[in-house]
Formats: C-alpha cells, sequence, structure tokens
C-alpha cells in the first residue's frame, strides 16, 4: 500500500511548465481524471503558457525593415555609415584644433580650407573615369585608403600652405569617392536605385549626429592630444570603410561606347545645365548650418537654444521622411517634379525665415519651427530629385565620371554659399531671404525644361512638363 500511494503521489506532482507526468506503460495520457484518494491530491491546473516579451521581436523586425537585405547593399550602406560618422566627429573640431592648438587666425583656417576645397573638386570626374574603366571596387576602396592619410594630415598642418595641402587632398578624396562609388551603386543597388540612395540619406543624418556628439565629447575637453586622437580616429573611419568594401564582389567596369568621346559628360550640355540648376538649389544647405544660427542670434529675439532645437528636429524629420518621400521619385521626370516642388517649399521657408524679425520671442519660436518643417521637406525634395537626376540621366559606361561632373555643381556651391548667404541674406535682411527664395523657386522651376532637353539628346522622347 506504501509503494502504491507513493507512485500516486509521483504521478500527480506536475513537471516543469505545469502538465502532469504520464503514467508509465499503458496508463492514461497525462491530464487524464483520476478518482479522488485519501493519499493522491487532485492533479495542478496547468500553467498558462508564457508568452514572449514581444518588444524585442518587434524592434528586430523593424531594424530588418529599415536595413536593406544582407549582402552587397548592407555592405556599401555601412562603408558610407562609417565614413560619415568620422566627418561628423571632424565637424568643429579641426577649426578648433588648428586655432586653440597651433595657433592659427581662424581667418587663415577659413581661407586654407576654402582654397583648398575649390582646387580638390577637380579630381573627381578623373576619378568617376578611373572606376568606370578599371573597376569601380577596386577604385572606391584605394580611394578610402588615400582618405586615411588625408585626414590624418590635419594632426600635422602647422602652416597655411600644409592647411591649403590637406584641405585639397580631403576634399579630393570626398569628391572621388562619390565618383567612384556610383557605379557601385548602379550595379548593386538593383532596381530602385533612388530608394536606396534615399536609405543612405537617411543613414548619412543618423552618422553625422553620431559623429558630432562624439566630437561633442572633445570640444568639451578641449585639448591638444584629444582633438589628435578624434583626428586620428576620424582618418580610422576610412580604413574600416575600406576594410568592409573589400567584401563587394568585383563589378567589371562596362565596356567604351565608340558613339560618344571620352570626356562625353564634360561635354554634354543639358546634363552640364541640370548640374548647374542643382548646384543652384544646393546653395540652401548651408542655410541651417551657417545662415539661420547667425540671423537667429543677431536679427531675432528667439533664445539660442533654439539654434540646437531647429538642427535636430531637421535631423529627425530628415531620418524618418526621406525614404518614403523619395518613393515617388522613378525617373527624371518625377524627378524634375519634385525640384519645382522643392523651389517652392525653400520659398516659402526663406520668407518664414525674414519674417521671424522683430517678433516677440515666442512668435519667432513659432515661426521658426514652421520654417523649419517646410525646409525641410524642400530639402527633401531637392535630395530625392537629385539622386534621380544624377543617375537617371548619366550615360551607364560613364557613370563614375558623369557622378564626378553632377558633384562639381553640389561642391561649387557649398563653397560659395557662405559668402553668397552672408551678403544676400545676412547683409539685406528680410529682402535678402525674399531674395535667395525666388532664386531657388527658380531653380526649381528651371529643372523640368533641362531634363526634357536632356532626354531629347538620349534618344527618347521628352516627357510632357
Amino acid at each position: 500500500m506504501r509503494r502504491k500511494a507513493a507512485a500516486a503521489r509521483d504521478l500527480s506532482r506536475p513537471r516543469a511548465g505545469g502538465t502532469p507526468a504520464a503514467p508509465a506503460g499503458g496508463g492514461p495520457a497525462a491530464g487524464a481524471p483520476r478518482a479522488p484518494g485519501p493519499e493522491a491530491a487532485p492533479p495542478a491546473p496547468p500553467e498558462p503558457p508564457r508568452l514572449a516579451d514581444p518588444r524585442p521581436g518587434r524592434l528586430r523586425a523593424a531594424v530588418r525593415r529599415t536595413l536593406p537585405e544582407p549582402g552587397p547593399q548592407r555592405l556599401l550602406a555601412g562603408a558610407s555609415f562609417a565614413v560619415t560618422v568620422g566627418g561628423g566627429m571632424l565637424a568643429g573640431t579641426t577649426m578648433l584644433y588648428l586655432t586653440r592648438v597651433v595657433g592659427m587666425s581662424a581667418v587663415r583656417v577659413g581661407l586654407g580650407l576654402t582654397v583648398g576645397a575649390v582646387l580638390g573638386l577637380v579630381f573627381g570626374p578623373y576619378i568617376g573615369h578611373l572606376a568606370d574603366r578599371r573597376g569601380p571596387r577596386e577604385v572606391h576602396v584605394a580611394t578610402m585608403l588615400c582618405g586615411v592619410a588625408a585626414t590624418a594630415g590635419f594632426a600635422v598642418a602647422r602652416t597655411f600652405w600644409v592647411l591649403v595641402l590637406v584641405s585639397l587632398l580631403t576634399t579630393a578624396v570626398g569628391s572621388a569617392g562619390q565618383a567612384s562609388r556610383a557605379p557601385l551603386i548602379r550595379a548593386l543597388a538593383g532596381a530602385d536605385t533612388t530608394a536606396y540612395l534615399a536609405y543612405q540619406r537617411a543613414i548619412t543624418n543618423v552618422a553625422i549626429m553620431a559623429g558630432v556628439l562624439i566630437g561633442t565629447v572633445g570640444i568639451q575637453l578641449d585639448s591638444g592630444p584629444v582633438y589628435v586622437g578624434l583626428i586620428l580616429a576620424a582618418a580610422g573611419t576610412f580604413l574600416a570603410a575600406a576594410l568592409i568594401l573589400t567584401r563587394l564582389p568585383h563589378v567589371p567596369p562596362l565596356p567604351a561606347d565608340p558613339a560618344h568621346s571620352r570626356w562625353a559628360a564634360l561635354t554634354d550640355r543639358p546634363y552640364l545645365a541640370v548640374t548647374l540648376i542643382n548646384g543652384g538649389m544646393s546653395l540652401h544647405l548651408a542655410v541651417p548650418t551657417f545662415a539661420l544660427p547667425l540671423w537667429i542670434v543677431e536679427n531675432t529675439s528667439a533664445p539660442r537654444a533654439a539654434i540646437t532645437g531647429i538642427m535636430l528636429v531637421n535631423g529627425v524629420l530628415v531620418v524618418a521622411l526621406q525614404v518614403r518621400v523619395s518613393r515617388g521619385v522613378t525617373d527624371p521626370r518625377t524627378a524634375g517634379v519634385r525640384m519645382r516642388w522643392a523651389g517652392a517649399a525653400l520659398l516659402a521657408a526663406s520668407v518664414l525665415i525674414g519674417a521671424m524679425s522683430g517678433l516677440a520671442w515666442w512668435s519667432a519660436l513659432l515661426v521658426l519651427l514652421a520654417a523649419t518643417v517646410v525646409y525641410t521637406f524642400g530639402e527633401l525634395w531637392q535630395a530625392a530629385a537629385s539622386f534621380e537626376l544624377a543617375f537617371g540621366l548619366a550615360r551607364p559606361h560613364l557613370q563614375g565620371q558623369y557622378a564626378g561632373v553632377f558633384g562639381l555643381g553640389a561642391g561649387g556651391a557649398n563653397a560659395a554659399a557662405p559668402a553668397v548667404l552672408a551678403a544676400v541674406c545676412l547683409d539685406h535682411g528680410q529682402a535678402g531671404w525674399w531674395a535667395l527664395g525666388v532664386l531657388l523657386l527658380g531653380c526649381g522651376a528651371l529643372t523640368p525644361r533641362a531634363v526634357a532637353w536632356a532626354e531629347a539628346t538620349r534618344g527618347r522622347a521628352a516627357a510632357p512638363v
């Protein structure tokens, strides 16, 4: 009897998970009803199954949706992310290092950086042509390795002319990197190149903010060794990018087309017109980083903290919306329409920024917030359009060369923007902001006509605009 009672107790004791143990042999299955006895306790009810927390799974799924599929696209995006983090680390820290540690004047530093940047732009088309003819992966890897030495050069710049040389080399690496990456993107990005480029721009903004955050730590410490460490770390991001790029498959160069000259991009007048118009539109890119902070401090009653706030709002909106806004841009014609939208939005933003002068601080803040949102949509539309125009109007066998030429427009605007915006907007106040807006509106309105001209010269019927 004692053995039978012990066996009954063992059978009634639940296993881990709450399911009673099945009897040995041919007894009833687990969970079958039993007659109550004096020594056999009734079986415990099964515990409800424990559900895994859905949040980690949802987070992983969201991350997977925002990343390209594993493979070449993700590797190429990862290399761009690494280099952009390095660029964010250098923003601000280089100027402070050269002025506070090296002892150069701010005027000489600014002039040296500008002269070198202008001279370095010309390398883009040549390196792009080399990528077209020799293979883009190998040329792009070599460009990243050159970026290691060029960026590290800031740590040893002690005179004006050495700074000009370093600025020239770093700008040459930037323009050459853009030109040599273009054939890789055309070969590896899949059917929707514009969507992939929009994704890259979104993660670029994340990378910039991450790099700026790292650089801010160094700025707070404000010492020579820390600044040098940040410069060398930024140089190391080029090495990391080169290592990532070596995992990409080899992309063979496309054969040359005997119907076009060797330097067809430099003689393609419709494409040059589109490049010039996009360069004019790109003047606005210096508004949030240069003109608007000075305007807020010197001409409005808005608090200085609003400068950081608008940069955060702009960055978050770009990261969140760039891919979505770019979905409708599928060919040069739709890109021309988006550029027209961008011109209208940038005009409205310019008018709002000019209207801040003379308002009470709380009114100025509300107008500034509205201007930032409207400006960001103009920026998003212009970026999506420029992606498609740079790739969609380029001849496939000369993609790198065309990308290098297209970069001349944006690069020239980037070099000229501080002087132009200071002379137009900051010196002439509200009328200057109106003038800037009209210029941007005009560039947007001209784009569809230039696109139609470019499409007609490529043997396709020009789309109606």
